[in-house]
């Protein structure tokens, strides 16, 4: 089976999903920030410590706005703590939350394998959450190897079934303050 790359699942998440009469829907997250805490997880357990990273991009902006008709939550990246520094409000599609199952989020899924071989399907989900500062995101990633079952093709629709069976592989939490 061919492979499709990553913008082109998430372009048809975002058109897949719900959609909304509402064109502002989102926009209590719309502003600029900076990143003022990114930490990361090898694993996903209590017990497993965070580590302090430096933040790809230490400012960013959101806006909320209509993909052909579906809200979504448009994640911008800047290059400095000025708004005039942000790529002239082209989004950035792997950062962008859209609304699946009520809840904005972060979403994208892949499979990787070919007829007769096993199948590895990933899952990067972020979730963010507004705070009195600004808001804080928590991103998790599953992944997981399967021998796929008589008529099934290796395909990211297989997320939602074998979700439950596959291992969280990661973390990653982000604040940002609201300048």
């Amino acid at each position: 089976m061919k492979k499709l790359p990553l913008s082109l699942i998430l372009l048809a998440l975002t058109l897949l999903a719900a959609c909304d009469d509402d064109p502002r829907a989102g926009s209590e997250y719309d502003g600029f920030y900076q990143v003022t805490l990114s930490q990361e997880r090898a694993a996903c357990g209590e017990e497993d410590p965070w580590t302090a990273t430096e933040p790809d991009e230490p400012y960013f902006k959101l806006v909320a706005q209509s993909f052909f008709g579906t809200p979504i939550i448009g994640w911008i990246s800047c290059s400095g703590a000025t708004e005039d520094t942000c790529e002239d409000d082209t989004i950035d599609l792997m950062n962008t939350f859209a609304r699946k199952d009520g809840v904005w989020q972060q979403y994208a899924s892949s499979s990787s394998g070919t007829e007769g071989s096993p199948c590895w399907l990933t899952l990067r989900q972020g979730l963010p959450a507004l705070t009195e500062a600004g808001i804080s995101i928590t991103v998790t990633r599953w992944e997981g190897e399967f021998t796929l079952e008589a008529g099934e093709e290796c395909d990211t629709d297989l997320v939602d079934k074998y979700l439950d069976r596959m291992d969280c592989t990661g973390m990653e939490y982000l604040e940002a303050t609201r300048l």
